[in-house]
């Protein structure tokens, strides 16, 4: 380098600073990729987390659920005969709604009166929805509470 001219000196240090550039965009290329994949990894395993979890919970609802129409349906053998009409209709019900004909259990001594029940239950669930549907965005903020 003691040998070297004024101008190869600027020549060398132009080509060293150059290749200390081509480096350092390699090492970022590097890092952004690594980055890049953790932040996969990373939102691969909060997803499969957050679909667990909703998962078991809609799970113990469902149990939920079916355990209530099962009670509901043993309340109702004693009243009524419990076919496979009654059955259906049964299913037609979410768990408030079980809640509801439980508490109108002493108004049904027929097949019909169950028919009835849940007629007049599923119509006040319609406008409900109607209802819903006109402030749509209070529905998706009561999704997203169950959620979270």
């Amino acid at each position: 380098m003691i040998r070297m001219t004024e101008e190869q000196r600027m020549e060398f240090l132009r080509s060293t600073s150059l290749d200390i550039a081509l480096m350092r965009t390699r090492f970022d290329e590097i890092d952004e990729q690594k980055i890049y994949e953790k932040g996969q990894r990373l939102g691969k395993k909060i997803g499969e987390c957050i679909g667990e979890r909703i998962g078991r919970q809609q799970g113990e609802r469902v149990g939920e659920l079916n355990g209530q129409r099962m009670m509901l349906r043993q309340m109702l053998s004693f009243q009524i005969s419990i076919g496979e009409k009654e059955t259906d209709l049964l299913q037609q019900l979410n768990g408030d709604e079980l809640l509801i004909l439980s508490e109108r259990y002493e108004m049904i001594k027929t097949s019909e009166d169950l028919a009835e029940q849940v007629r007049q239950i599923v119509s006040q669930r319609r406008e409900r929805k109607i209802n819903l549907n006109e402030f749509p965005e209070s529905e998706a903020y009561r999704e997203i509470g169950e959620i979270l």
